[in-house]
């Protein structure tokens, strides 16, 4: 199962990169992959369907991701930049996840698609708050700021540079596509 997960995220990754987050359906996905309607319905129903394994998969991802930055030992001021380096380094491979934060969080209405954003959310907040406390006990960081604050800023601000990133990117796919029109 999880060769075909990496198949269908690997699959869904191209369509989103080369047409966008809304180009993403089972048809396109099933065209992409070269695979008939009755085999890709045995896991998706809707098209809603393939970003929830998406997210699903992204929230694995970023655990994993996590716990790599975890069993490097060192001390919380390193372990911060590694996690951003390895978190910038993750979405410039794999820009494709962008699209679909920003796409699920637009989706109020499915409850599965925030329940797996609150979950991946939360990961962030307890593991950036573990940080942080860990280097104010050590005097690295700042103690008379509440760690709630620190957490909140950093996550805005690495919030603001994502959404930066995937406009560029989107920017650029348009670009390309007009440019294909054009000749």
């Amino acid at each position: 199962m999880e060769l075909i997960k990496n198949d269908f995220v690997k699959a869904s990754g191209a369509i989103i990169n080369e047409a966008g987050i809304n180009a993403l359906t089972i048809d396109k996905l099933e065209l992409k992959m070269g695979i008939n309607t009755t085999e890709l319905s045995t896991f998706f129903k809707q098209d809603k369907d393939v970003l929830l394994m998406m997210l699903l998969c992204l929230d694995n991802e970023m655990h994993q991701l996590i716990h790599e930055v975890v069993t490097k030992t060192q001390l919380p001021e390193e372990e911060l930049n590694s996690l951003f380096k390895n978190l910038y380094t993750f979405f410039d491979q794999k820009p494709y996840y962008l699209s679909v934060i920003f796409a699920a969080e637009s989706m109020e209405n499915d409850s599965n698609i925030q329940d797996i954003l609150l979950r991946i959310k939360t990961a962030a907040e307890i593991y950036l708050f573990e940080i942080i406390n860990q280097g104010k006990q050590k005097k690295l960081f700042n103690n008379a700021t509440r760690t709630k604050s620190i957490v909140n800023k950093i996550l805005l601000s690495f919030r603001v540079l994502m959404n930066e990133q995937q406009l560029s990117i989107k920017l650029v796919r348009d670009l390309e596509i007009q440019r294909g029109i054009n000749e």
